[in-house]
């Protein structure tokens, strides 16, 4: 957040300057140009090196706006608003197509303008998902990000004529076309493995464990007291610090707290793992093994079979050599699809799905844990059948 406020000063800096004559227009526009354009390549590229993680994001907004019927699309839009947003800094950064460009630039920008509003009037999507896992911004803070980049928009497209192409015509073609090969590398990698980078806080070298804990620093939550007392035959709402019960003639009719101001939150807040048929929670148990192997379907309909049988395959191995294997998922029972293609998948364990979904990007997957760190990840196309490498 620091970095935006810090791009945020540059930016209206060189406006303010320049509308008090102490810097030229033109260098203005530089500024904002060469600030503003790789601002875009870095939001685009931060959220498709993790396609299917945006893509929930999307399913978010969709079901907020009542447009479920698009939940079937957003892994293609996750990959084209992403280099969408990455093609547009890439061609202001090289002065190319500038109106076209500066057009659109502005249109995407009113459109994450009312949705970060919206968001946050209404909380609804408490992370407007801009950054991917990168960086959770607060909703309001979002939009005004968002109102600031408005601005910087406008104000390129108003002096579009003073932004100087860095390349000719048939240069700009070759070089959009290598961007795009070199861009569109990361989400087709992320789809069909695991994400290059991995921003969440269930990466590798992760302790779920202590990710769970508040550190000792923290920020708690501040609550304060509303009081309510009758005096004269009316009610009337009162601050701790003015003391109603002091009033004469003031008569206590309620008391209500409230949170002013919400405190830190550990990194990792809703895994829990919970027996399905006992509901017993065994969490701590678990991240307490020396290896473990967390087998992760968040939902069994929506799981690739082959890829089950896959993961049941290591699975298989990883037993042999004495290592315990469970399988965690939102879902209640065990399909018979499923039972077919594994020997070792049987009970299930209760994980919230979101959790799940945030664990890993394949379902099914595999996390391997040592004494709750994460030693490994898979997707189920990287199962391995030696794991030898693996365990020390």
């Amino acid at each position: 957040m620091k970095i935006l406020t810090y791009l945020f000063i540059i930016q209206i800096s060189s406006v303010v300057l320049s509308v008090i004559k102490l810097i030229k227009v033109r260098t203005m526009i530089n500024v904002l140009r060469f600030s503003y354009g790789p601002f875009l390549i870095f939001s685009g590229f931060v959220k498709t090196v993790d396609p299917i993680g945006f893509s929930y994001k999307l399913q978010e907004y969709f079901e907020v706006f009542g447009m479920l019927w698009l939940n079937d699309f957003t892994l293609i839009l996750s990959i084209i608003i992403c280099t969408f947003e990455i093609i547009l800094g890439f061609l202001l950064i090289l002065g190319s197509y500038t109106k076209t460009v500066l057009v659109l630039n502005l249109l995407m920008m009113l459109g994450f303008t009312f949705l970060t509003f919206f968001s946050a009037y209404f909380n609804v999507v408490t992370d407007c998902g801009c950054f991917g896992d990168f960086m959770k911004l607060d909703p309001w803070f979002s939009f005004q990000k968002d109102i600031v980049f408005v601005i910087v928009s406008s104000v390129l497209l108003y002096y579009r004529h003073l932004i100087s192409p860095i390349l000719d015509e048939s240069k700009t073609k070759y070089s959009i076309l290598i961007a795009l090969i070199i861009f569109l590398f990361f989400p087709i990698y992320g789809i069909s493995k695991l994400p290059l980078i991995d921003f969440r806080p269930y990466k590798v070298g992760s302790n779920i464990a202590e990710l769970r804990k508040l550190p000792s620093d923290a920020k708690l939550d501040v609550y304060d007291d509303i009081w309510y007392y009758e005096l004269d035959g009316k009610t009337t709402e009162y601050k701790t610090e003015e003391k109603p019960w002091d009033i004469e003639g003031a008569e206590f009719v309620d008391r209500k707290t409230v949170l002013v101001q919400k405190g830190d939150e550990p990194k990792i807040k809703d895994f829990n793992i919970v027996s399905d048929l006992n509901k017993n929670d065994i969490t701590d148990s678990v991240l307490s093994l020396d290896y473990v192997a967390l087998v992760i379907i968040y939902d069994f309909d929506k799981s690739n079979l082959k890829g089950v049988e896959l993961v049941d395959n290591s699975i298989n191995e990883l037993s042999n050599i004495g290592i315990p294997s469970l399988t965690l998922s939102s879902s209640n029972f065990l399909n018979d699809k499923i039972l077919d293609k594994s020997k070792q998948i049987s009970e299930a364990y209760n994980v919230d799905q979101t959790t799940l979904k945030t664990m890993i990007r394949s379902n099914p997957g595999i996390i391997l844990l040592n004494k709750g760190t994460v030693i490994s990840k898979f997707h189920w196309r990287d199962a391995p059948n030696n794991w030898d490498e693996y365990i020390n």
